[in-house]
């Protein structure tokens, strides 16, 4: 990853050099996700509540840990969107395709468990790994917790670049629906 912080450094002097830095943009995608059949007779029900994201990730700008406890908001590689809203789409779309015979819905519907996803780190970091981290809980339509589960993960970095850090958010985040849908195909 020095080659990451070397490349922040090299970007910051041309930066400082150039008259008009041009910013970047990155989405997170659903590629390899299958797509959902329509369910005719649905024998369960999920209800998705939007994905809630922590304030220091609640911004435009990639972050990125460097040693320590400092962070780094890139100043010209920004969501094209909002995080939450990205994350959102692609938990619906991904738990659809995962749960065959599920109806997963945003619309407020109480029926059926409520599914609820904190994210506390969504980043790159200084040793050339994508963190992703937080929490999902299922809650039963009365509210009683049937599930809690904190959810870790480092991905490393196959290659420098910001592309490759929201590539491999991208896959961590699938990851983490393929683990979720497991565990509601148990229960």
């Amino acid at each position: 990853m020095k080659r990451l912080s070397m490349a922040l450094a090299l970007t910051a002097l041309l930066a400082g050099c150039s008259s008009a830095p041009s910013l970047h943009y990155y989405s997170l995608d659903a590629d390899g996700t299958p797509q959902a059949a329509p369910v005719t007779h649905p024998q369960h029900q999920l209800v998705l509540r939007p994905v809630q994201i922590s304030d220091q990730l609640d911004n435009v700008s990639l972050v990125y840990q460097l040693e320590g406890k400092e962070l780094l908001f890139t100043e010209y590689q920004r969501w094209a969107g909002s995080l939450d809203g990205q994350l959102n789409q692609l938990t619906l779309n991904g738990l659809s395709a995962r749960l065959p015979g599920w109806v997963v819905r945003q619309d407020g519907a109480r029926q059926g468990p409520v599914l609820t996803i904190s994210v506390q780190r969504f980043q790159g970091r200084f040793d050339g790994r994508a963190v992703l981290s937080g929490r999902w809980r299922l809650l039963a339509e009365d509210g009683r917790v049937l599930q809690d589960n904190p959810f870790h993960m480092e991905r490393v970095l196959p290659a420098d670049g910001y592309g490759t850090l929201v590539g491999e958010l991208s896959i961590g985040w699938q990851l983490l629906l393929d683990q979720i849908a497991i565990e509601l195909r148990k229960g």
